[in-house]
Formats: structure tokens, C-alpha cells, sequence
């Protein structure tokens, strides 16, 4: 089961530091037998080469923002389209990635009018998304890790809403093969706390808390399940 995944950022240094880059935390949340190849997508530009022998397509985070004048991303919302659109491939965004896809395929991504939303928080699935494979296996309410300010304002047209939390009104969406989901299914609660210390700072600027946003991240093992129930659908082992 070959994935790609393409990289669009880096950790915050100091998270770097201590719990390696984003390739690493998709390595260490998916399924040993899964074989990951890695791009950067800001030093690389997407060929036809990049899906040889892929069953499926990741995209990272990022600290960037997709409506930001950056070079890169043009061509590579070019290859989401190709993926999706056009090849029908499985194809999964998170949070960066999320917003790429929204982006690529017609809807807005803008800055998050509900501020920053930080920590373990819970999901409130759509009557789509309690019936979506990417929730398959998952009792009660959905608590996953978050760390964005950014959000999908307006999803694709013809893309099905799944999840929303009281931070962001567009969580999760289907549209295709594809799903974008805005919260991180990759992340630990160790490296969501390390974010918290590395932002102190800028936590405290924007009004908030750094202690009551570490106080409230807690171990959720919703986000690996989802990305579990993601590689399953892809290859064909649902």
C-alpha cells in the first residue's frame, strides 16, 4: 500500500527539535505496512511521476496560507485537481491540505472569523458524516487535535460536509475521492503541547490562555482512527 504524501511545511522549530518533521508523525500514525513517499512541495514541483504506483495521496499542514501569494501552491492546486478530478485517486488533506483542496476545487479559505482554534477539541458529525467511512468505528463524540487559524469559509460546490466544532464550521468534507479534514489526525497530544510552549507568545497576543489551551489537550485516538479508516477505504480493505 504505497501513499505519497506531500509536505507543505515545516514544525515549528523547537517541535522540530524534539519530535522530528511531518513525514514522522504520518510514519508513526499509519499503519506500519502502508510505504510512504515523501515530496516537498515548496522545492519540488508535481509530475506525472509522483503517482507512479500510488494508491493514494496525503497532503501535510503547513504554517502557510493557501490564499497567500506563494509560488508553489498554483501548481500543486493544479495536481489536486488532477488527482481528484481527473484520476479519481483517494486523496486526503489535512488542515493545510484541507484548505488546499477547498482551494483548488472552488470554494474559499480565508482567515478563521472564530479566532484560533487550539487543543483537543470535539467534533460534531453531519448526518453525512456519521454515515462516512472516514468515521467508521468511532463511538460517542469525535475528540481530535487542532491547531490552526485558518478555515474552509465555503467548501467546493458539490462537497459533503461531514463535521464541524464550535471553532471552525467546516472540520471535515467529502467531495469526490477526496476528503479534506481541518483538524490533525497525524498529531500527538506530546506535540500539540510542544506547539502550545513554542507559541506562548503569540497565544498570548491573540488574547488567549497558553496553560488553559495545554490544560485542555488530552490523548484522542479519533484522529488516528480516521486516518486508519481513510487508508482502509483507499485500498480497498474497509
Amino acid at each position: 500500500m504505497r501513499c505519497l504524501l506531500v509536505r507543505c511545511g515545516d514544525p515549528d522549530p523547537a517541535v522540530e527539535e524534539t519530535h522530528g518533521c511531518y513525514a514522522r508523525w504520518f510514519r508513526e500514525a499509519l499503519d506500519p505496512t502502508v510505504s510512504l513517499t515523501v515530496v516537498d512541495a515548496r522545492r519540488e514541483g508535481p509530475t506525472a511521476r509522483h503517482l507512479e504506483g500510488v494508491g493514494a495521496v496525503l497532503v501535510s499542514g503547513s504554517p502557510e496560507s493557501v490564499y497567500d501569494p506563494l509560488p508553489w501552491v498554483p501548481a500543486w492546486a493544479g495536481f489536486v485537481r488532477e488527482v481528484v478530478c481527473a484520476r479519481g485517486v483517494a486523496f486526503l488533506g489535512v488542515c493545510f491540505g484541507h484548505q488546499l483542496l477547498a482551494h483548488a476545487l472552488g470554494g474559499e479559505v480565508t482567515r478563521n472569523p472564530l479566532g484560533r482554534e487550539m487543543g483537543t477539541v470535539s467534533l460534531e458529525l453531519t448526518e453525512r458524516g456519521r454515515g462516512s467511512a472516514l468515521f467508521r468505528g468511532i463511538t460517542g463524540v469525535p475528540r481530535v487535535q487542532v491547531t490552526h487559524r485558518d478555515t474552509v469559509l465555503r467548501p467546493p460546490p458539490g462537497a459533503e460536509l461531514l463535521a464541524v466544532s464550535a471553532g471552525d464550521r467546516c472540520q471535515a468534507f467529502r467531495v469526490g475521492t477526496a476528503y479534506g479534514v481541518q483538524f490533525h489526525p497525524e498529531v500527538t497530544a506530546a506535540v500539540l503541547r510542544s506547539y502550545v510552549e513554542s507559541r506562548r507568545a503569540v497565544l498570548r497576543a491573540e488574547g488567549l490562555d497558553p496553560d488553559a489551551v495545554s490544560a485542555s489537550i488530552e490523548t484522542a485516538s479519533d484522529g488516528p482512527r480516521v486516518l486508519g479508516n481513510f487508508v482502509r477505504e483507499a485500498f480497498g480493505r474497509g
